[in-house]
């Protein structure tokens, strides 16, 4: 018995030996809670939300914070200017709506004016202008006070053009509804100097001390007339509360009895051409509505998504009075998020509250009464003419957007850093110390983590579901969880880039802004806003109809438009369904009626196509096939020598000669160009600063830093192009192009694909071996990764500077918004000449507009290319696909004026412009598919299978002649000489 109470009495002691070498804490009190949740509270209050770059408006802002708004308004006349540099102005006078003379700027160059301010201060800045006859797009400049960019925003200034519907909408023979027309208005508008992607809700102010100081515009896009600038301080907006207030106060009483309904698509004015009427079938309620006919009922869509557009509707009201506004919408497009629009009655925005209206997400049309959700909000509007208007406005979003893009513009930045010390593929098993020797990456993490989480908590807040906000919730708990375990960084590192990414592309979600518009209602307080749904017969009723009519309409609007006298062409386009749409309604805008000649618009593949040209029931008209298939289609006798038809020189000159050369065989053109693409060099200006490196110019300067990058675990990029999916470097058709790093080097070198006018390949010429050594060695020497995803690590700063089509650039503009300003685009490294010049030749590759020989209505599809490829149409069409699917779908048009009619800032432009000089066709012939195969198996068995360059490339240039060979025997062409 005393045994056994021995051994208890010492379990028990050990127990307590135990405890207290691990003290418990104190129990969880609710004092200690409060005391908790305060300090959660205060140092979420401290976290600085938005931009936090050094040149940004949030940091200008915030020098002067404390600056008085001194309440005066100062006016610049635009023809006392004092100043300009590279510009043509004109003083003119007696221009309609100004009252005396204005100043005519152009589309490049800078003018200055000198203002004295006579006290110092926060002053907003208007500008009074007016379109001039240019390209058709929006007016870009750039602001500089005394000589000096105030703030990076203030680079990227727009100013909109003015558009109406021309005339009313007008039906065809069948009854359908036929597009209307975009016409420009020209007229004064007097527009405060704002953000132009929406990331600042309020008007830009800028400090002035007392004295002199001279305001300069440097014209980036388009000519534009100035009236005045103007100094002031935009007046403060009350709230409803104050508004409803000063209504009793004054007297207003509700109109009694009225109720004025607005068609959305029955626009006066839109800040785009874009902004058309458009077609919805979804609902019976829409108006007007037409089971079987297209009739175009509202106004809107993904078209009405960028910040800063608007569109504003005249209405009349028959008294003095108190109204209430309601809007039919629709705004499916965005789950889970809303969009916002900033009211404006008569140019001013009535309220506080009217400057950020939700239109939430709904699968169904839905009928919103502006107001508080319990109360409409009343406006008070004087018998006569009012103009409504309603602006795209990122609402409470923009200063979340600012936070997040400045948040992925520091964690790439920690992310290189790290990948500096590590480099791009870590070894999962060394300890790199990295909270040693960066000692501030575990306090970004936490930080930034932090950041995110408060954005997160807000949305949710808002409104906002889950799915918005999980992306933001995933790179929380990752950075938390490396903030904790710094030595599982180096492993985490792929996820960590990941899901960087990731918040890009929240960004760009979150960035648009859809709402499709069926009708406006203004109403006395009295009345009821109507039903915006159907009721249970009418949507029966619709669905059984919509059905049975679809085995005999075409809902997508595609099908045939009816020109005279029966005369019709078949067109097969090998883009996609919203392209096609796009160009179904150009058609019937302005080809069909102005030609007579209907057409019958098909989406097709390319394969289709070949296969309905071998059994002769191809179409008429058929693009965008790629640079291989003309030629291909041209030696099965398939496609027509559009070089003899009337007006073809004049088409041609509209495009640069390199643009008909893989389309040119024998004296003959088999296709006109409609899209060319052609490689540029990108680069980093931060990273390149930072690194103390300089843009290349020479191939000798890319050699010189590629080891420079490379001290720092950098690459260099180069494009590779396979024939199956990986990434970016996607390559769809079976036909491999020549790689633009090879061609690059080889026409800088004066060489050639082929000779003896393509009956055999010249890659075994000495000068195309030499070229073919210099691009293996770039990485077998360099050891540069053969494949690549350029755009990603773009971004995140691994690969600074590299060479790729230039069409990447408005990827990398919507993908990566937190980097404007701190990259750009330059021609090249070239090779220098005896005489100093560089050359910059590069290879260029695009696709084309065929017609097929089987065609029995050739004048009719010659005139249909015609119109196609003309610069007007060939613009219209770019701008038409932008509006759709953002900058990232900017329609690369081979049709050089058109080029220039794209939103293109001026000093892209030119860069295009000096590159483009110096694209060399890449020419097709007979078998050549086999160059571009045999080329990268070349190198790819020097590179992995170190063979030697020169045996490599001569050998498999055998491969390919013996092809020439073949192909050229098939089709009754002579052969080469045998060579070597």
């Amino acid at each position: 018995m005393t045994r056994k109470l021995n051994r208890r009495m010492a379990l028990i002691a050990l127990f307590v030996g135990i405890c207290s070498l691990f003290p418990q804490p104190l129990p969880f009190t609710p004092l200690q809670a409060a005391k908790e949740a305060a300090a959660a509270a205060d140092s979420l209050a401290k976290l600085e939300l938005g931009s936090t770059g050094k040149y940004s408006y949030d940091h200008y802002i915030r020098q002067y914070d404390s600056a008085v708004r001194p309440q005066r308004e100062l006016i610049v006349r635009g023809d006392a200017f004092t100043g300009t540099d590279g510009m043509d102005v004109a003083v003119i006078g007696g221009v309609e709506g100004a009252d005396g003379k204005v100043v005519q700027t152009g589309e490049s160059g800078t003018v200055s004016w000198t203002v004295e301010v006579p006290e110092e201060g926060l002053y907003h800045m208007a500008l009074r202008y007016r379109s001039m006859p240019g390209k058709g797009s929006d007016m870009d400049r750039e602001l500089l006070i005394d000589g000096k960019l105030p703030f990076a925003e203030a680079r990227n200034l727009v100013f909109h053009r003015l558009w109406k519907n021309e005339g009313d909408t007008v039906q065809d023979e069948k009854g359908n509804d036929i597009y209307t027309k975009q016409t420009e208005v020209p007229m004064w508008q007097e527009a405060s100097i704002q953000s132009a992607d929406g990331r600042h809700e309020e008007p830009y102010s800028f400090y002035f001390s007392k004295g002199k100081h001279v305001i300069t515009l440097v014209s980036e896009k388009e000519p534009m007339m100035i009236d005045y600038i103007k100094l002031y301080q935009l007046p403060e907006v009350p709230s409803y509360e104050e508004v409803s207030r000063s209504y009793k106060a004054k007297g207003y009483k509700e109109a009694p009895g009225a109720f004025i309904k607005i068609q959305g698509e029955a626009a006066a004015l839109k800040s785009s051409a874009v902004l058309y009427p458009m077609m919805d079938r979804s609902s019976p309620a829409t108006e007007p509505y037409d089971m079987a006919k297209i009739r175009f009922n509202t106004i809107g869509s993904f078209n009405w998504s960028e910040a800063g557009q608007w569109i504003s509707w005249d209405i009349e009201v028959p008294e003095d009075g108190l109204y209430k506004i309601g809007v039919k919408y629709n705004q499916s497009m965005q789950r889970g998020a809303a969009s916002y629009r900033k009211l404006l009655i008569d140019g001013t925005v009535p309220f506080k509250e009217a400057e950020s209206i939700a239109f939430h997400f709904s699968p169904d049309w839905k009928m919103k009464e502006l107001g508080d959700g319990q109360h409409p909000y009343l406006f008070y509007l004087a018998k006569g003419k009012h103009q409504i208007r309603m602006d795209v406005t990122l609402g409470e979003m923009s200063l979340y957007l600012r936070t997040i893009e400045s948040s992925v513009l520091e964690l790439n930045n920690m992310y290189r850093r790290i990948v500096m010390i590590t480099g791009v593929v870590p070894d999962e098993y060394r300890d790199y110390q990295l909270e040693l020797k960066l000692p501030e990456m575990v306090d970004v993490f936490r930080r930034q983590a932090d950041l995110i989480d408060s954005i997160t908590e807000r949305i949710e807040k808002a409104g906002g579901s889950g799915d918005r906000t999980a992306t933001l919730k995933r790179i929380v708990y990752q950075l938390r969880e490396m903030a904790d375990h710094p030595d599982t960084v180096a492993r985490r590192l792929e996820t960590f880039k990941s899901n960087v990414s990731s918040l890009g592309s929240w960004i760009y979600s979150i960035n648009n802004m859809p709402l499709s518009i069926d009708y406006l209602v203004v109403a006395s307080p009295d009345r009821n806003m109507p039903a915006a749904g159907a009721g249970v017969w009418a949507n029966v009723k619709h669905q059984v109809g919509s059905f049975a009519l679809s085995f005999i309409n075409d809902y997508n609007a595609l099908g045939t438009s009816n020109g005279k006298g029966g005369k019709k062409i078949k067109v097969w386009i090998t883009m996609g369904l919203d392209q096609a749409k796009i160009l179904k309604r150009m058609v019937e805008e302005s080809f069909t009626p102005e030609t007579g000649v209907g057409v019958d618009i098909q989406v097709v593949t390319e394969s289709v196509l070949l296969q309905a040209m071998l059994a002769g029931r191809g179409p008429d008209v058929a693009f965008s096939v790629g640079n291989d298939k003309p030629l291909n289609y041209a030696l099965r006798g398939g496609v027509e020598d559009v070089s003899k038809y009337p007006g073809f020189d004049d088409v041609k000159r509209q495009y640069s000669e390199s643009a008909f050369v893989p389309y040119t065989f024998n004296g003959a053109v088999y296709g006109l160009p409609v899209e060319q693409y052609f490689p540029v060099l990108f680069y980093r200006k931060d990273i390149l600063e930072e690194l103390n490196l300089e843009v290349p110019q020479t191939w000798d300067d890319v050699y010189a830093m590629i080891p420079e990058l490379q001290k720092n675990n950098l690459l260099f990029g180069f494009p590779i192009q396979v024939l199956v999916k990986t990434g970016s470097n996607v390559q769809e058709s079976g036909n491999l192009p020549v790689n633009p790093t090879y061609g690059t080097l080889l026409y800088q070198k004066d060489g050639t694909l082929y000779s003896q006018d393509g009956q055999t390949s010249a890659l075994d010429s000495e000068t195309s071996v030499q070229a073919f050594i210099e691009w293996s060695e770039l990485y077998t020497t360099y050891k540069l990764p053969i494949e690549t995803d350029f755009t990603n690590r773009f971004r995140s700063g691994e690969m600074p500077i590299g060479i790729a089509d230039y069409t990447r650039f408005n990827m990398i503009s919507v993908t990566a918004p937190e980097l404007k300003g701190l990259w750009d685009i330059a021609p090249v490294p070239g090779t220098k000449r005896e005489d100093g010049s560089i050359r910059r030749d590069v290879p260029a590759s695009g696709n084309a507009a065929v017609m097929l020989k089987s065609s029995k209505h050739k004048p009719e599809a010659w005139q249909f290319m015609q119109w196609w490829t003309s610069s007007k149409v060939q613009a219209k069409f770019g701008w038409e696909s932008e509006a759709i699917f953002g900058p990232a779908g900017r329609f690369a048009t081979a049709n050089l004026e058109a080029v220039g009619q794209l939103p293109w800032q001026v000093k892209d432009y030119k860069t295009l412009m000096e590159q483009w000089q110096w694209a060399k066709g890449v020419p097709e012939v007979p078998g050549g598919y086999f160059t571009g195969r045999h080329l990268d198996n070349a190198f790819r068995s020097v590179v992995i299978s170190n063979e030697d360059p020169r045996e490599a490339i001569r050998n498999y240039t055998r491969f390919v002649n013996d092809e020439i060979a073949k192909k050229r025997k098939e089709f009754g062409l002579p052969e080469g000489e045998k060579e070597r």
